[in-house]
């Protein structure tokens, strides 16, 4: 883990429902905790970060989620706005061109400008400095140390990570192909950005971040780290002990009725539910051959920062 959050920039992506935001809110806090400056950009304009650290909306702009993390909220429109603005320096031509009802729709779907340039918003967030200074040539300490990623869904995250190489293939030159290629860049740098993939034991998350994984790999220059396998169920029969008297006990208590067979098939279900989630981990790990994770199933639904941190030690290998 402490190689990962060396890493100036970690991208965590999954299909949606996986937990991914609760894995970037881990890497955060874990961030933090070790004494980097860290912050949190979520993608999409997702305020998930400020629930669950419980703190007011941190918007585009950005607050504080806990003592050395802070957060903003990414959203195409935001970023887009503020990129166009400080080159083309005078926002009223930005509001009388771009803001453009037939312009506006050409740059973002032709051009991939949105996700471009949310994309970019992180490279932005990695080069600034503690006096404000921006840009490849700015120099001093960094603002922050570490920059958490929470990117969208699967197929959005994707064409995030997409978007400078196919923005480079469009324009082939001029100052928008120069940016692309500064993006393109950093996510290609081993030594500041990598990746981490989010899924379940389950079958569809799990054939969904093959997939993901596969398409990193040929569409984008880019190090996948690791995985991380969110909500594994609990192995009752992880202790020798147990296990080697479980066939009698389970005997026993079917034999009992009321709530001792209640349990015993209960614990029944409980294993069923670990050896499918093994396979599915068994199929991950010879598929992808990546470092992995497992983070075991929650047993409180409400999440603050000790969970955060109980599940930043199941991460620590990463």
């Amino acid at each position: 883990m402490k190689e990962l959050l060396d890493r100036r920039v970690v991208i965590v992506v999954g299909k949606g429902g996986v937990g991914k935001s609760v894995v970037a809110a881990s890497f955060g806090l874990m961030a933090a905790d070790s004494g980097r400056r860290a912050v949190i950009a979520e993608m999409g304009g997702a305020e998930t970060m400020s629930a669950l650290f419980d703190q007011q909306p941190v918007g585009y702009e950005g607050g504080v989620l806990a003592p050395g993390l802070d957060g903003l909220s990414i959203t195409a429109d935001k970023a887009v706005e503020e990129y166009l603005v400080r080159m083309l320096r005078f926002r009223l031509l930005y509001e009388v061109v771009f803001r453009n009802r037939f312009i506006q729709p050409f740059m973002n779907g032709v051009m991939g400008l949105s996700d471009l340039i949310s994309i970019g918003k992180v490279m932005d967030l990695e080069w600034l400095r503690r006096d404000g200074s921006l840009g490849p040539t700015a120099t001093g300490p960094h603002r922050w140390d570490t920059v958490v990623v929470d990117a969208p869904a699967t197929g959005h995250g994707l064409s995030l990570m997409r978007a400078p190489q196919s923005v480079m293939d469009i324009t082939r030159m001029g100052p928008m192909f120069n940016n692309s290629s500064m993006i393109r860049d950093l996510l290609a740098d081993r030594s500041r950005t990598a990746v981490v993939l989010v899924t379940l034991a389950e079958e569809m998350p799990t054939s969904e971040t093959i997939e993901l994984a596969g398409a990193l790999r040929q569409h984008v220059d880019v190090e996948i780290a690791g995985l991380v396998v969110n909500g594994v169920p609990p192995d009752p029969l992880a202790d020798p002990e147990v296990r080697a008297g479980w066939d009698e006990v389970r005997v026993w208590g079917l034999r009992q009725g009321g709530q001792a067979e209640v349990a015993v098939r209960e614990t029944e279900r409980t294993i069923r539910d670990r050896r499918r989630a093994e396979g599915y981990i068994d199929r991950l790990r010879d598929e992808l051959g990546l470092p992995l994770a497992e983070v075991p199933m929650l047993r409180r639904r409400d999440i603050d920062a000790d969970t955060l941190r109980a599940i930043g030690a199941h991460l620590e290998w990463v």
